[in-house]
């Protein structure tokens, strides 16, 4: 298999967990800020650019409980339909790595479906 068909695998994958119902969207800042490239001969890079969207950290790992800074007084478009009214966010501990940990499983799900492969779901972080 040459690089324009690795790239070609990658860039199918990457689009698949684009559109992917766990993938959060709210401005779209976060899937203009997921790209993909060969890293190497034999590695596709899939990488989040926090200047694009610079909440990936905080999506990624978590938050403490918090207040909303410059909030006050208004809701703002912000977690499930504004469900925090911009003041407060009780922190997000709970779903620490869901964006890394779903994109592994959609990785390897591409793999069994359309090459019928058997992937050792090991994973360590």
């Amino acid at each position: 298999m040459n690089k324009r068909e690795k790239t070609q695998i990658g860039n199918e994958i990457l689009k698949d967990i684009k559109n992917q119902g766990w993938f959060p969207v709210r401005t779209g800042n976060l899937k203009k800020a997921t790209q993909g490239h060969m890293a190497s001969l034999t590695t596709y890079q899939i990488r989040f650019n926090s200047e694009v969207a610079p909440y990936i950290d905080y999506l990624e790992q978590g938050t403490l409980p918090h207040n909303i800074p410059g909030a006050f007084g208004r809701a703002l478009p912000f977690g499930t339909s504004g469900r925090f009214y911009g003041m407060f966010h009780p922190g997000s501990f709970k779903h620490q790595y869901f964006i890394e940990d779903n994109t592994i499983d959609e990785i390897l799900n591409y793999f069994k479906v359309k090459y019928n492969a058997e992937v050792n779901e090991t994973y360590v972080r």
